[in-house]
């Protein structure tokens, strides 16, 4: 059912590394914790025929998961911004834009450098073909769509809902009990259970102790200059946790003064998500990071260099658009 839901996108699109790249983005559009994960399989099967080293399959799934979360109103990070600052969703979304687009770009760039793609169909792309084949892609992803369904509109747990499509699965197509069992063991890893249970203590650890308000304050009462506080402290704090609400939560009322110093200061508050969000993609403790280089068992420190200069580009993005805000106001 996968490989035939692969094949019915590449159909549609007509070159793999888009089916690769498209795949998590489409994912990324729900804000799921460990989202990442449902995208891994089927960018594992879509970039077969592109012989991607297991980093840059991390990479993708992992990069273009993200891509959204600068803008989408769906995403928690971006309300609590609206929020805390008083602007509208929409305003954050429009201020956050180039940081999307900037990293869309890097995706591209750096996560197909050097890759070829030859795709071969004797159907013309028309209108009807593209609707059977969108079809197809649905009808065999059906277990993968329920997962979404119960998760996003019946607000079930992810590992329920997972649980709930797998046993559906297993029953509808009922596969011999050893190719089940085969699988189970093949899917299943101690490591990754875990990582992701010591990272959730420590993020737990350091709410609970406060640790994260006295590094904010700490910094504030240093009396540093207030654009190395609007790049330093989100940064850290998003290095720390790796998750998105924490660094926007704990250092966006501490900031608050800096951006409504007047009016408010959009690119302060662009310039502040962007840091703690290019921290977040680089940190040791995002869950989506850990859990998709375990899967594709990817070399982290290779991994790290793929990952340097597109979140690099997405930070210079931010900084070059806070600059032609200063200079044009």
């Amino acid at each position: 059912n996968m490989t035939r839901s692969i094949k019915a996108l590449q159909e549609i699109f007509r070159d793999a590394r888009a089916t690769v790249a498209i795949i998590p983005a489409i994912i990324g559009i729900l804000p799921i914790m460990g989202g990442a994960m449902l995208s891994a399989p089927l960018v594992l099967e879509a970039s077969d025929e592109l012989k991607l080293s297991p980093e840059k399959r991390t990479f993708n799934n992992y990069w273009f998961r993200h891509v959204w979360e600068y803008t989408l109103p769906t995403y928690p990070g971006i309300i609590l911004i609206a929020t805390i600052v008083g602007i509208p969703v929409s305003q954050v979304s429009l201020i956050n834009l180039p940081l999307t687009i900037a990293a869309i770009a890097a995706g591209i760039l750096f996560g197909f450098k050097g890759v070829k793609s030859s795709f071969s169909s004797s159907s013309p792309l028309t209108f009807r073909h593209v609707r059977r084949n969108l079809g197809e892609f649905v009808l065999n992803l059906l277990p993968f769509f329920a997962v979404l369904l119960l998760t996003l509109y019946f607000k079930i747990h992810l590992a329920y809902s997972l649980a709930i499509a797998v046993c559906g699965t297993i029953f509808y197509y009922r596969p011999p009990r050893q190719l089940v069992w085969r699988l189970a063991k093949i899917s299943f890893s101690w490591e990754i259970v875990f990582l992701i249970w010591g990272i959730m203590i420590f993020k737990e650890v350091l709410m609970v102790s406060g640790a994260m308000n006295s590094v904010a304050r700490e910094f504030i009462q240093l009396g540093l200059p207030p654009l190395f506080l609007i790049l330093t402290l989100p940064a850290i704090l998003g290095l720390i946790t790796g998750y998105s609400n924490a660094y926007v939560g704990l250092s966006f009322p501490i900031l608050l003064p800096l951006f409504q110093a007047s009016a408010p200061n959009y690119s302060y508050v662009m310039m502040a998500y962007c840091s703690g969000f290019c921290a977040v993609l680089l940190s040791p403790m995002h869950a989506c990071l850990i859990m998709t280089r375990e899967y594709f068992k990817a070399d982290m420190g290779k991994l790290y260099r793929l990952l340097i200069l597109p979140v690099a580009i997405v930070f210079g993005t931010g900084l070059i658009f806070m600059g032609l805000t200063f200079w044009v106001g």
